[in-house]
């Protein structure tokens, strides 16, 4: 059948009818679109406060597989010798039942131990032993849902008061390049941003990385007093052609720094102002791109 085109009449009066229900819709739409580049420029806004207590998994949630109907062959089933059939149906699923459960009961058990060790981890972390305050931080850095993909890697200090940590950041190019608008017109519309925008979100991604992986262990392990924190990109290196991990931005944070800051008001903390004013180690050239730096030593946490 061919396709009808509607009169504009119509069209006018359904918008008309539905125009708040449309805009709803848009407005979600553009939402949707633009979550992206709110979660980069965002991603300090989840940091815990100093002395918050970490999340443990939750407890096993997955309901105990059901015992399968018993099924006793009738007399008609005898009589048109369906019996045998019948019988090896119930062997089948009750064998299937069996190992179903096995299988639940191994995952509930492995959960629930988990919970365990991490509970008892954080624990002993907060009470500053070395070996569970290593595997307290490596569940909490594996946890965190990066807005783009950003990796971690730690060291702490001789006498443990102190933790180097290594931030491999996102590229340059994984910044939203584009927003959207519901307009009151009733049409989503959508507005590339300049390169220089997407240059400056890029900064911004970088410093709120930072911090929030301090944040992080400040929150995890009292016994921290002092966190490097070091952040490098990969860039094309136009000598050789090859890519290179370039540092680009470092900052030795003390906890009485740290626990200056109002964190009911974390909406209203610029990051990179906060790190700046710790003393980061940090440059940009004219066009706000990072340059590289020589990150600090490890020996400024002793």
């Amino acid at each position: 059948m061919d396709d009808i085109e509607l009169p504009a009449a119509v069209i006018k009066r359904v918008k008309s009818e539905m125009a708040d229900s449309i805009q709803d819709l848009l407005t979600k739409a553009a939402d949707k679109v633009n979550q992206d580049l709110e979660s980069c420029l965002g991603v300090h806004l989840l940091t815990p406060r100093p002395g918050a207590m970490p999340v443990i998994p939750a407890p096993f949630a997955i309901e105990e597989p059901t015992r399968p109907t018993q099924q006793t062959p009738g007399l008609m089933d005898r009589m048109l010798l369906r019996s045998a059939k019948i019988e090896r149906e119930a062997e089948s699923a009750e064998e299937q039942y069996r190992q179903d459960l096995a299988n639940w009961q191994a995952t509930r058990d492995a959960h629930e131990l988990e919970r365990t060790e991490i509970e008892k981890a954080f624990r002993l972390a907060a009470k500053g032993f070395s070996a569970q305050m290593e595997r307290a931080l490596d569940y909490v850095l594996s946890g965190i849902a990066w807005p783009k993909e950003t990796q971690v890697a730690y060291e702490f200090s001789q006498d443990v008061t102190g933790v180097a940590l290594d931030v491999d950041l996102p590229d340059e190019g994984d910044i939203p390049q584009r927003s959207a608008e519901a307009r009151g017109n009733g049409k989503l519309t959508f507005k590339n941003r300049s390169d220089a925008q997407v240059r400056r979100d890029f900064v911004a991604l970088c410093y709120g990385s930072l911090f929030r992986v301090v944040g992080e262990v400040f929150a995890l392990l009292p016994a921290i007093q002092k966190i490097l924190v070091s952040g490098y990109i990969q860039r094309n290196n136009p000598a050789t052609g090859a890519v290179d991990d370039q540092y680009v931005l470092s900052v030795l944070v003390g906890r009485d720094q740290w626990d200056a800051i109002d964190f009911n008001r974390l909406d209203a903390i610029d990051p990179a102002a906060t790190l700046i004013a710790c003393g980061a180690v940090v440059k940009l050239d004219r066009s706000a791109r990072f340059v590289e730096v020589t990150p600090m030593d490890m020996s400024v946490l002793n």
